[in-house]
């Protein structure tokens, strides 16, 4: 099963890359109360659980921002959280370390996990092809021929849907796809596509079938071309110009093009542009081939390795840092004031660093903020968060998000604490035709995947597809939050509708929101005992 999803991104490749400012941090300060705004009436849209594969509920209905509670000041043991806070909770617990006797793969994709030993049980999450872990005995059950097995986490795998088990050694596996580096902002390495109608292929293909696809590839290219619109700027002539008559194509052997190919299902002919996450390179008869991260083979000639992108935030927490704190709208000057009350510049910082700040004060007529160091920055140069307070019906200790689209900036608290900033792009105005907004409301997340492929249509950006985007966390429908390794235009809307994250950023909250990520699994769903982090998106 793929993870395919038409989703709410596009990728292109112009931008260039950009150093990222420092941020610019000192030591804890006391905290700063949060405001205490007037209740107002609203409703929450409530998360669903959703599918293994990445596919999004209908979440249609109320999406008005809920009112927030007022914040008060909460006792010790009221702001911690339980005990199992985040964990999923499969209704037939965890299974004992010693019962754990068989080795188990996944052999397929996608190998969904089952809350109980039933395939029309509730699905947990899923483990992706190449995950190896100790399983149980099996649990017979009539909806699986091959029985399900316990999995270390709790919940269950069937031996018919992609589950290999063997009892005396791990099962084999001749190209183990890599493994996503879970500690890194961008788990797997990528490429692009450089040509039109590049093939996607299940196996390595034989010499037969690669002039099968050389003779199919010329004609999908010529149809391709033809209807291709021309430049505006270029003139049609009306009739051929003397002497110049069009070049003739070859004219396919028809046996080779009828030959079936052994191309990958779900993208068996590339477009350029598209992305790919890549594993190990692999040579057979002098052929060259990139395997990717999900099994299948693309010629190497046919990829260029692609240098990711990141962009880094501020974990507050662990820098010591309280409000107030901000970041740069544009390139601007650090001011001291001197002993004759003058301001004297005493350096240039750029748009989007990180300031620490600590208060605002006025001179001549104009508000300034004082940074962590004793500078001084005009305070209208700045994004300052407006911090919000607990939303109605979340406890002290909850760990909540909120991206204001106005600033384009994330800040993720826990109960009314700011514990990570960072800047964002959320969704551009678009057309009629392809509205790419962020909606406006409240939501939980409903399932999160440390990577899932995003792919889809718009009459604006044509045909896009991007293998494994990282950190993704669905809130409402198809719309996330997820890393954005193509650009580092963070701070501007961009996106067609998802909140963009650097993937370091991404991953940050990936590991910290709810429901938290059983080990071994690729993607988990919440599930009315284990909730996803409340989601909160408002101008």
């Amino acid at each position: 099963m793929a993870l395919g999803l038409a989703a709410c991104d596009s990728a292109p490749q112009t931008e260039s890359p950009a150093e990222l400012p420092t941020p610019v941090i000192a030591e804890r300060r006391s905290e700063t109360r949060l405001p205490e705004p007037e209740p107002e009436d609203s409703a929450e849209a409530p998360g669903d659980a959703g599918g293994d594969d990445g596919s999004a509920p209908d979440t249609s209905g109320t999406t008005v921002a809920e009112a927030a509670v007022p914040a008060e000041p909460a006792a010790d043991d009221e702001i911690r959280p339980p005990e199992g806070y985040g964990l999923i909770r499969p209704p037939l617990g965890v299974p004992t370390p010693e019962s754990l006797k068989l080795h188990a793969l996944a052999g397929y994709e996608v190998v969904t996990v089952y809350s109980r030993p039933d395939m029309t049980s509730d699905k947990l999450g899923y483990l992706r092809i190449g995950t190896r872990m100790m399983a149980t005995e099996k649990v017979e059950h009539e909806s699986c021929k091959g029985g399900f097995y316990g999995l270390p986490a709790g919940g269950y795998a069937c031996a018919s849907k992609g589950l290999l088990v063997e009892a005396d050694r791990p099962p084999p596996m001749k190209y183990p796809p890599p493994v996503p580096k879970l500690d890194q902002g961008h788990p797997y390495e990528y490429g692009f596509v450089r040509r039109w109608n590049s093939p996607m292929w299940w196996r390595i293909p034989s010499d037969q079938e690669i002039s099968a696809m050389e003779v199919q590839r010329v004609a999908r290219e010529a149809e391709r071309l033809a209807t291709k619109e021309p430049p505006t700027e270029a003139p049609i002539p009306a009739e051929p110009v003397e002497g110049t008559a069009p070049p003739e194509l070859p004219k396919p052997d028809p046996v080779l093009a009828d030959v079936k190919l052994p191309l990958s299902p779900n993208t068996p002919w590339l477009e350029r542009g598209f992305f790919l996450s890549l594993g190990e390179k692999v040579v057979e008869r002098g052929l060259t081939f990139y395997r990717t991260a999900r099994g299948a083979y693309v010629a190497a000639g046919d990829i260029s390795r692609y240098d990711a992108k990141d962009y880094v935030g501020v974990a507050l927490d662990e820098q010591g840092i309280t409000y107030p704190f901000g970041y740069v709208k544009k390139d601007t000057k650090l001011l001291q004031l001197t002993a004759d009350d003058k301001l004297r510049a005493t350096k240039t910082v750029e748009r989007r660093t990180f300031l620490d700040l600590t208060e605002e004060t006025e001179i001549a007529g104009r508000a300034y903020m004082i940074t962590a160091d004793g500078l001084l920055v005009r305070k209208d140069h700045l994004l300052i968060p407006d911090l919000q307070a607990l939303p109605k019906g979340l406890d002290p200790w909850e760990r909540w998000i909120d991206v204001s689209v106005s600033q384009q900036m994330l800040v993720a608290y826990q109960g009314t604490r700011p514990v990570y900033v960072t800047l964002v792009s959320s969704g551009r105005k678009g057309t009629k035709e392809d509205p790419y907004e962020t909606p406006r409301g409240r939501w939980r997340i409903y399932s999160k995947h440390v990577s899932t492929t995003m792919d889809g249509s718009s009459a604006t950006d044509g045909n896009y597809s991007i293998q494994d985007v990282p950190w993704t966390m669905f809130f409402s429908g198809s719309y996330a939050l997820h890393g954005a390794f193509w650009h580092r235009s963070f701070g501007a809307v961009r996106s067609h509708g998802c909140v963009n994250l650097g993937p370091s950023d991404a991953r940050w909250l990936f590991h910290w929101s709810t429901p938290l990520l059983p080990e071994g699994w690729h993607g988990v769903n919440a599930t009315d005992e284990s909730p996803g982090s409340t989601v909160v998106v408002r101008d």
